[in-house]
């Protein structure tokens, strides 16, 4: 089996990590948390727990296990487009706005309409037109009047989104909205992710979060987003072993709370451009520190995911491309991994969304999918006689089968594949304009899912102005 890193090198890993969050030490800054971890006796110091390795171990044993042995078809899958972006390319002038409530439910429109994407999560952060009472409720409301796909929020509650700066109170009202609106109350119906605070921190926003989905019993990631040489130690490995004490800590403090909850991790940090202090996504190195990490997670069994279709330019073009497909692709080359979930239309290290690089990164898992599946390697009995016809007749036009045709090649209807023909006609050769029409028509195609009268009537107390029925 390929990997990435050797059995010795992850279980030093492993113990450096335990000893990082016995001996150094994780703040968090929740009194109520550190007073749990007190009462099974963690030792407390100011804001900084210091967990002994009993409870690690402990809590290790009752998050539920992920079977990596299981075998899978390898593919690329869609979460959503962007994650969570702040800001939006304006793709035909180039200018960068504020996401604002029409650019969110414009998302919804890309998302809902490609079975290329499994989740929708507020994808345009925070957006500006949102006068939702509470504006992370309103978000929320939103995701499950436009999607009919399983929350899987990237977003929490902070003390600018929620009412009155209740942190806690808005998470809960959000997971208890989500459950009264699919009626289901023995099983997660969201996913809610987390970023802790690096360096080997949790906010009070944070542990509210975590406290939130845990009474809810709603189903918890955690990712870390650290940047190297700023947030994070310089080297990679540096990185991973911060990143995975941090993760793991936190995974303690669920386990302490709600022995069995939920708890999958998954790594979103990055190095540096020490010239710029910009975080550098679309690099061979953040894929090594997703690929170690996930290691670590498949060595204790903690369910994991790997992600990729990074990007960290500002434009829709050859650099985003490249930087697309190189952090999609390479995780298969490294390690035995079976999915990559991308996020379609990243620009500027997850800061800007791109509604044409969206479309185009589609086409790339597209193709990627199609690397993935490989050649059908069974010989035609049939072949000597149909190359004789074809031989006779001067090709194999009309001679052959169209579905294997079909099998065995992926022909794009959106990059250029008319060679020095047609340069001018833009329907064909000109991929802005083809791109653009794409996403026309997946606009026009959207139906707004169908909801009940109890579901409407739910919603509509929480909906910004401009998205109540």
């Amino acid at each position: 089996m390929r990997k990435f890193v050797d059995e010795v090198t992850l279980q030093n890993a492993y113990m450096m990590a335990l000893d990082i969050i016995e001996n150094t030490g994780i703040r968090f800054e929740s009194e109520v948390v550190r007073e749990l971890f007190k009462k099974r006796d963690a030792r407390i110091e100011s804001d900084m727990v210091f967990i002994p390795r009993h409870l690690i171990e402990e809590a290790l044993a009752s998050t539920p296990k992920q079977d990596y042995s299981a075998p899978s078809k390898k593919r690329v899958v869609a979460a959503t487009p962007f994650s969570n972006a702040p800001f939006i390319l304006d793709d035909e002038t180039g200018d960068i706005h504020r996401c604002s409530i029409e650019d969110a439910i414009k998302f919804y429109q890309i998302n809902e309409t490609s079975s290329l994407y499994e989740c929708t999560n507020p994808g345009c952060a925070d957006p500006v037109g949102n006068d939702g009472q509470d504006q992370f409720v309103a978000q929320i409301a939103m995701a499950l009047k436009y999607s009919n796909k399983y929350p899987n929020i990237g977003l929490r509650a902070t003390a600018s989104n929620s009412f009155n700066g209740d942190v806690y109170g808005s998470a809960r009202k959000a997971f208890r909205l989500a459950r009264e609106f699919y009626d289901i109350w023995d099983e997660p119906v969201m996913t809610q992710g987390i970023c802790p605070n690096p360096p080997l921190a949790y906010d009070r926003e944070c542990l509210d979060n975590l406290l939130a989905a845990i009474d809810e019993k709603q189903a918890i990631s955690i990712f870390p987003c650290s940047v190297g040489f700023m947030t994070a130690p310089e080297s990679i490995m540096g990185i991973v072993v911060h990143d995975f004490a941090m993760a793991l800590a936190g995974l303690v403090f669920i386990q302490l709370k709600s022995p069995g909850h939920p708890v999958s991790l998954c790594e979103f940090s990055t190095i540096s451009d020490i010239q710029t202090l910009q975080p550098n996504y679309g690099s061979n190195e953040s894929v090594f520190i997703q690929i170690i990490f996930y290691e670590l997670c498949k060595f204790l069994g903690i369910p994991c995911a790997v992600c990729g279709s990074y990007g960290d330019g500002t434009a829709v073009d050859y650099q985003s491309g490249m930087e697309a497909l190189l952090t999609t692709m390479l995780p298969f080359s490294l390690s035995e991994v079976n999915e990559v979930w991308c996020y379609p239309g990243i620009l500027a290290g997850f800061a800007c969304g791109s509604f044409h690089k969206a479309i185009l990164d589609e086409e790339m898992m597209r193709y990627t999918n199609r690397m993935l599946q490989g050649v059908e390697m069974t010989l035609d009995p049939k072949l000597p006689k149909l190359l004789a016809t074809g031989r006779d007749a001067g090709n194999f036009l009309g001679i052959g089968s169209m579905a294997t045709y079909r099998r065995d090649n992926y022909m794009t209807k959106l990059f250029n594949k008319w060679g020095m023909s047609h340069r001018d006609k833009p329907e064909k050769t000109d991929l802005a304009y083809k791109v653009q029409k794409v996403l026309e028509g997946r606009i026009a195609a959207y139906q707004l899912p169908e909801r009940t009268a109890v579901q409407k009537k739910l919603l509509q107390p929480y909906l910004p102005s401009k998205c109540q029925y």
